[in-house]
């Protein structure tokens, strides 16, 4: 992996021959990905280029406060072969963006892929590579926080718009310092971005303060199906689409639920299963023990961090005698 001061070099020659330059990410933006995609927007305008934003799903309407300057593409209008540059963050897996197809067929004499990201990440998409220059840095909290060392490596001033994007990445990722991927670096990182006026208060204000009733109910009903499995130590529950219909409330308000139930002092993993339309399965797995929960979730063609990680497979939740099973559709499988 190059260093942080070589890296960002390459970025700087790659962001001055590079007039229009495309910014996307995961799908399933959270917090630190819509951060990230932010932060490296400052910096292309801060070098005169144009700035072009796209995510592969609409963003939770908690991190809209980030994007008033900033309008996200949830549509693109063009191609990747009409970009110099492209820059991926926190992605996990390419396959996970609708672009891995355009973005293996491009011609990379014209148009360059970056992919940034504190997760293993997978490249390789139908055999080949979709990427062509790779920093990843697992050691890091958040994605925000390399975004942060390679500001700082290039001479980016910190405004407080920017610090408050880099903050929410911070406090998302750890859980606002509360699970295992809170370290020195990234404590330290949160007071200068304070300093730099970074708004922690409407940060908190919209990830921690923001249940509706119709949340609230909905945690309920995943909080009354809590199973322990003694034999592998997993804490599952379930969430129908019936439940996010009956409650008034859409995916969004599940959001947390896995971090929540990885506090719990019995078993050693947490898996929620959320029923998603168009017939899939999304589970996601948390855990503070030394079980690799990445590895739980690749046999289902999902990945992500050992400590949290995530999947979808095309199925239904199904109760039969008091107890909820997945009943697939097909058998587990990568997504295309």
């Amino acid at each position: 992996m190059p260093s942080d001061q070589h890296f960002a070099q390459l970025l700087d020659r790659l962001l001055k021959r590079s007039p229009r330059v495309l910014l996307t990410m995961t799908a399933s933006p959270d917090g630190d990905s819509i951060g990230s995609l932010l932060a490296m927007c400052h910096v292309v305008k801060h070098y005169g280029r144009e700035c072009f934003l796209f995510s592969p799903d609409p963003l939770p309407s908690t991190f809209r406060f980030l994007t008033d300057e900033h309008p996200i593409m949830i549509e693109m209008p063009d191609s990747v072969h009409d970009y110099h540059l492209v820059i991926i963050f926190d992605t996990g897996d390419i396959k996970r963006s609708p672009l891995a197809d355009e973005l293996i067929k491009r011609d990379p004499a014209k148009t360059q892929v970056v992919n940034i990201d504190h997760h293993p990440t997978t490249t390789e998409y139908h055999g080949q590579n979709a990427v062509d220059h790779n920093f990843i840095d697992t050691s890091a909290s958040s994605n925000t926080i390399i975004m942060h060392r390679l500001l700082r490596q290039m001479g980016i001033p910190l405004t407080p718009p920017l610090a408050t994007a880099l903050l929410t990445g911070i406090l998302t990722d750890t859980s606002h310092f509360a699970n295992l991927n809170t370290n020195q670096e990234a404590m330290e990182v949160a007071a200068e971005l304070m300093r730099h006026g970074a708004d922690h208060q409407k940060i908190t204000a919209v990830t921690m303060r923001n249940k509706s009733i119709g949340a609230l109910q909905l945690w309920g009903r995943a909080l009354s199906r809590l199973n322990l499995n003694k034999a592998t130590g997993v804490v599952s529950t379930v969430l129908t689409l019936q439940d996010f219909q009956e409650c008034g409330v859409d995916d969004e308000a599940a959001a947390g639920i896995s971090n929540f139930l990885n506090s719990l002092s019995d078993g050693k993993v947490a898996l929620v299963l959320k029923e998603a339309p168009g017939g899939y399965i999304k589970g996601s797995f948390r855990t503070t023990s030394d079980i690799d929960v990445a590895a739980m979730a690749k046999p289902f063609g999902g990945g992500g961090h050992a400590k949290a990680a995530g999947f979808r497979i095309r199925g239904k939740l199904v109760k039969n005698n008091g107890t909820w099973n997945v009943e697939p559709l097909i058998a587990p499988m990568q997504e295309k």
